[in-house]
């Protein structure tokens, strides 16, 4: 038998197992490419989202960073409003010349402070959420379509918290006054308060506020948005507009707004307890303590009064609260939030 012969044999004998060979060989090349084919796909599809990842983030960390500055040369203008609204200074002044009517003058101007404190707090807070909130649904807008908010309707867009600081501010001012004037009207000048006492005043001022009708976290939207503002079309700005209005009015933003100004008013005791520390005080502490309980001191309200009125100068308490706004974690998310939710 010839060797030609041999092998025609050998192939025909183990054909089958040939044949399953071959297609078993076939197969595998064909998972082989697909396999590679699948795998050159999802390594395109990561690395495309990861550049868009990438692009989001420094697109969203550049939008906070806008607006953060933006919310730090609007609460400059705002501590100046409230100082001009609010001008405890100019009796302070006044009774630096021992007038006649000194008393009077004392018991505006324990309301006054009271009031610019409170005032301070609350606007400072609701300035920053609606910054935060204007900066991100441009924000959002933009990065879907860069042509979608063209510039002057962004400016129009940001001029409303113009509306802010020319009418809400105003009215927040009056609303606190009279809540304020509830609770420290009735205080004699005289009396010795613990810092508890202040924090318990401000309580009472917070609480009496949440069920005021007008009240500036229920009613948020309408120390920004006037009835002239609300949209009667489809165009980009009145969208815009929406999305703040439904923001505005959202539990999540009242329940944010009400966290940082609970914040303002604990770095207000904070700032205060400074102060009661301090020498000319009284003390129902135990004298041989080292420890100096600032929660055990008082002081009496006239000397209290020009002390709560300093610490609103710019590079005191105001500076430090925005500062802290600025870093709130839950502003931050806040403001992840609206970004995404306009995507």
């Amino acid at each position: 038998m010839s060797v030609v012969s041999k092998v025609r044999g050998f192939f025909y004998r183990h054909k089958n197992k040939f044949v399953v060979g071959g297609a078993l060989i076939s197969g595998t090349i064909l998972l082989s490419k697909y396999a590679q084919h699948r795998l050159k796909e999802w390594k395109e599809r990561e690395t495309i989202e990861f550049f868009d990842r990438n692009r989001k983030q420094n697109h969203f960390d550049s939008i906070v960073k806008t607006s953060n500055q933006t919310f730090s040369n609007f609460s400059i203008a705002l501590q100046d409003l409230i100082s001009e609204i609010i001008n405890a200074d100019d009796i302070i002044n006044q009774l630096t010349k021992n007038p006649e009517n000194k008393i009077e003058l004392w018991n505006n101007l324990k309301v006054l402070v009271f009031t610019k404190v409170g005032c301070l707090i609350y606007s400072t807070a609701m300035l920053a959420i609606f910054v935060k909130i204007q900066l991100m649904i441009i924000g959002g807008y933009l990065y879907k379509d860069p042509n979608s908010v063209p510039t002057e309707v962004q400016e129009k867009y940001l001029s409303l918290c113009q509306n802010f600081l020319n009418f809400g501010v105003k009215k927040l001012a009056n609303i606190i006054e009279n809540e304020v004037f509830k609770y420290v009207g009735i205080l004699d000048l005289t009396k010795q308060l613990k810092l508890s006492d202040i924090e318990s005043i401000y309580w009472s001022v917070q609480v009496s506020l949440a069920s005021n009708k007008d009240g500036p976290i229920e009613q948020l939207r309408k120390y920004i948005l006037t009835d002239d503002d609300l949209p009667n079309s489809s165009d980009i700005y009145d969208s815009m507009i929406n999305d703040t209005a439904d923001f505005l009015d959202s539990d999540e933003v009242k329940s944010l707004a009400t966290h940082c100004i609970n914040q303002g008013f604990n770095l207000l005791s904070d700032q205060l307890a400074e102060f009661y520390t301090k020498d000319n005080v009284t003390s129902t502490s135990d004298t041989n303590d080292p420890f100096t309980n600032p929660f055990d001191l008082t002081k009496p309200l006239a000397k209290l009064l020009p002390l709560m009125n300093r610490s609103m100068g710019k590079q005191s308490f105001p500076q430090l609260f925005v500062q802290q706004l600025m870093s709130n974690n839950k502003l931050q998310i806040l403001s992840a939030n609206v970004y995404e939710s306009l995507l």
